[in-house]
């Protein structure tokens, strides 16, 4: 096991977030939009394909995260899991004439299986480079404040061409970004950690799951409250261009107020960093969720023309950020430590359940919230009053309430003494 962790260890781990960030930005935020709006599909379509296609991605999770664990190198996930993502994320930004529901529901469920080949691999590593909790919390903390400055990047860029009203436009420049950044840190990262070893075990997939389903009863409140707390996050990651368009009517700041946001976010870090280590990562998490939750309070009075209201609410909301990002991943590496002492490989597994976990989080945010719009005729020009309302109140008021039952769960995991 690796007792030291390197400045160029650390490193070469945590640039290649940078084009997992630079990806992930334009699957949550621009990728559903564009296919409502410049491809003409169905919202309420749009809605329940993302949900179909994450529902198949959180089926092979499991298999992936064993058979990673089990039978290959962690690099060898990473590089097929690349090659799939680069050949799918092209023909996603570069529909073909014709394209129809059957066309995104393929390739996203192309692009979704490879990023669980790389994120799976990627995230278990964490686990595996060193056993101290002290860099497993940096290693989380480090890859998180890449992942905010890329996505930063991401964001700037298109405001700065003035290309950010364009879904299109930016989905290209994505495009690009990933295309040039994701092979050249992939290398860095298989040089950089090269040494990095798993326990090796002899004991079947199926006993794996058998020893997993009887050890992680201690956990089983904290993981619904990822799976709570990550929904409540992707629902207004995924409504963010609708509620700034329709409801702020401030499409043309969206990259400003986006780049506000987690710039925000990268500020917090080492603030959150500092008060985990101080107080704990479990209370400095609720600190956060209580931080975000009070903050979109306000966001139901917000109307036409409040912009700088809702300003000061990417930035605090912003700010809550920083913590959610990378304590919930450090607990996590945490946890699959406790598993590693019993001389047991589960790293994968217990990283492929908790991505299933984010997943079907993100297919129920996606898959509910589009659907519900549909239902109050939101495809229909002008917007009505009713529709503006629900988006609002699914925007905001939903996440509030998932929030409270997350932090509720928190509580209540007695086990967890992070």
């Amino acid at each position: 096991m690796n007792k030291i962790l390197s400045k160029f260890k650390l490193l070469s781990y945590s640039l290649f977030a940078i084009p997992l960030a630079i990806l992930g930005l334009p699957l949550y935020i621009y990728l559903p939009t564009f296919y409502v709006k410049d491809v003409g599909i169905d919202i309420a379509l749009v809605g329940m394909i993302l949900f179909i296609t994450r529902i198949i991605d959180v089926f092979t999770d499991p298999i992936i995260g064993r058979l990673s664990d089990k039978y290959f190198k962690r690099y060898v996930f990473i590089i097929i899991g690349s090659i799939i993502v680069l050949f799918s994320f092209y023909f996603l930004t570069h529909p073909i004439k014709n394209a129809n529901a059957l066309y995104l529901l393929l390739f996203s469920i192309l692009i979704y299986t490879g990023w669980s080949f790389i994120t799976i691999t990627y995230f278990s590593l964490s686990a595996e480079i060193s056993y101290d909790k002290n860099h497993t919390n940096l290693l989380a903390s480090s890859r998180e404040f890449f992942t905010i400055i890329a996505i930063v990047l991401a964001l700037f860029l298109p405001y700065y061409l003035d290309i950010s009203k364009n879904e299109h436009k930016s989905l290209l420049l994505m495009w690009d970004l990933v295309l040039y950044s994701l092979p050249i840190l992939l290398l860095i990262l298989i040089i950089g950690t090269k040494d990095t070893t798993k326990i090796d075990t002899n004991i079947s997939i199926k006993q794996s799951f058998l020893f997993l389903k009887e050890n992680s009863y201690k956990f089983k409140r904290l993981f619904f409250a990822f799976f709570i707390n990550n929904m409540a996050n992707a629902i207004p990651s995924t409504l963010f261009i609708l509620f700034v368009t329709n409801v702020i009517g401030k499409k043309d700041s969206i990259g400003l107020l986006l780049l506000v946001y987690f710039l925000s976010g990268v500020l917090a870090l080492p603030f959150w960093y500092y008060l985990s280590k101080r107080f704990g990562k479990k209370n400095s998490w609720i600190y956060s969720i209580i931080l975000a939750s009070t903050v979109f309070l306000y966001v139901p009075f917000l109307s036409q023309g409040d912009f700088t209201a809702f300003l000061i609410v990417c930035i605090l909301s912003g700010f809550s950020l920083g913590a959610d990002m990378f304590l919930p991943s450090s607990i996590q590496a945490d946890i699959a430590q406790e598993f590693a002492k019993k001389d047991s490989q589960f790293t994968g597994v217990l990283f492929s359940f908790w991505a299933m976990l984010t997943k079907f989080a993100l297919a129920a945010a996606v898959g509910v919230t589009f659907v519900i719009l549909g239902l109050f005729g939101f495809d229909e020009n002008p917007q009505s009053q009713t529709s503006l309302f629900v988006l609002s109140s699914l925007y905001s008021i939903l996440p509030i309430l998932l929030k409270i039952i997350a932090v509720i769960n928190i509580l209540k995991s007695k086990h967890l003494k992070y």
